[in-house]
């Protein structure tokens, strides 16, 4: 079995920013082919995201993670040639993922029902902030706002480390995918392959990440700003400041996990006060745990086998040997870090290389591919403008699509 499990699916991507790109990356590191339809000028923002590093200080990091192991053409889709060079790309696709907010398709000619009716076997997926419908729905948002009115926010009433409606509603769609692909090729010998529209959304999945803090309140709502038991109220489960000043996690929920710590530290009182939420006791943990360094912690906790481990930096957790072993996260040509599939398939992990296209470096390759004329494109930004001419003569793909089903 291949380690590439979506080897001769074909992704056409329109998405921008991070959840849309991610869920590209996602399926790509899978094994999939995915293109990247590009705006020819500039491109996906995400390409200028802060910090610029490397050779000229030219490249974005966050971009180098995302982009790596896809092809970028450029396509300016406001141009009629380029919606039938898209339509020509899709006629070949079995995914086309996009992040415009619900309308902009309709406006470009591409609404989901009319690409439907010309691929039918195209699964389509809108990622959008609200989804197609609801009050919300045109709003403007980021993953700060769809986190804030999910709730997740709440409990702590701080802007969050990692933002989470973006990560959750890019596996959400993947997942959401490749559950349509699979049911498209699961009635292919009984019927032509019908494709779906996957309507996705970042508020949704944010509120599906928001569980444990609703079965908190079963027994009644909570004020935002109160800490409820995942979220430091609880002495079991907090952070605690160390003697060099650092930080380390202290996740002992299970009770014989307390008991041992409260053994080790020769505070037997404290057994049966796992539970308290009293601040004057939390105090008086914090001014036993601070006695110790981090890495006193970190012995203790393997000699006694103890869920207590230091909060690392970003930098530090790359050159934690845990991290180094599994191999998700390594380094590309251009010494920019990569992310593989954090999983394994038959101990293999999948992933969809290190290389991150220029924009539009892969236009002519595909295009040609296409049977596609670039004399009149135009070439500086490696775009297919106004006057290119379509040959319909690609049928390659469709023989490419003839591998591993999903």
């Amino acid at each position: 079995m291949s380690a590439a499990p979506l080897a001769g699916v074909v992704v056409v991507d329109l998405t921008r920013y991070l959840p849309g790109p991610l869920t590209a990356k996602l399926l790509a590191d899978l094994g999939a082919r995915v293109v990247k339809v590009e705006e020819p000028r500039s491109g996906d923002p995400v390409r200028m995201a802060p910090p610029l590093v490397g050779k000229g200080g030219k490249r974005s990091a966050l971009a180098a993670l995302l982009l790596s192991g896809v092809e970028s053409i450029a396509l300016d889709l406001k141009e009629e040639t380029a919606r039938r060079v898209l339509h020509e790309l899709l006629a070949c696709a079995d995914i086309l993922l996009e992040t415009f907010r619900p309308g902009t398709l309709e406006r470009l000619g591409l609404a989901p029902e009319e690409l439907r009716r010309r691929h039918p076997h195209l699964v389509v997926c809108s990622l959008s902030g609200f989804g197609a419908d609801g009050p919300r729905s045109g709003r403007a948002g980021h993953d700060l706002t769809y986190q804030a009115l999910a709730g997740t926010l709440a409990p702590t009433a701080r802007v969050p480390a990692v933002p989470l409606a973006d990560h959750a509603g890019a596996w959400s769609a993947a997942l959401s995918v490749l559950a349509a692909l699979y049911q498209r090729d699961a009635g292919r010998e009984s019927a032509p392959a019908q494709g779906r529209h996957v309507d996705a959304s970042l508020y949704d999945a944010a509120l599906h990440t928001n569980l444990v803090n609703w079965a908190a309140e079963a027994a009644g709502p909570r004020p935002v700003g109160e800490r409820l038991s995942l979220s430091g109220s609880l002495p079991c489960y907090n952070l605690y400041g160390t003697a060099d000043r650092g930080y380390v996690a202290v996740a002992c929920l299970e009770p014989h996990f307390w008991k041992r710590l409260c053994e080790v530290l020769g505070q037997e009182d404290w057994v049966g006060r796992q539970y308290d939420t009293d601040a004057a006791f939390k105090r008086e943990v914090q001014k036993v745990v601070g006695k110790k360094t981090r890495e006193e912690w970190a012995e203790l906790a393997e000699r006694h086998d103890l869920p207590i481990d230091p909060v690392l930096s970003a930098a530090e957790a790359l050159d934690d040997p845990q991290a180094m072993a599994r191999g998700v996260v390594g380094h590309g040509p251009d010494d920019l870090l990569r992310v593989a599939f954090p999983a394994r398939f038959d101990g293999e992990r999948p992933e969809a290389g290190e290389r991150m296209p220029k924009l539009g470096e892969d236009t002519k390759a595909v295009v040609d591919e296409l049977g596609m004329d670039l004399d009149h494109a135009d070439r500086r930004s490696g775009g297919v403008g106004q006057r290119g001419r379509v040959k319909r003569a690609m049928r390659r793909w469709v023989a490419k699509r003839k591998g591993p089903k999903v």
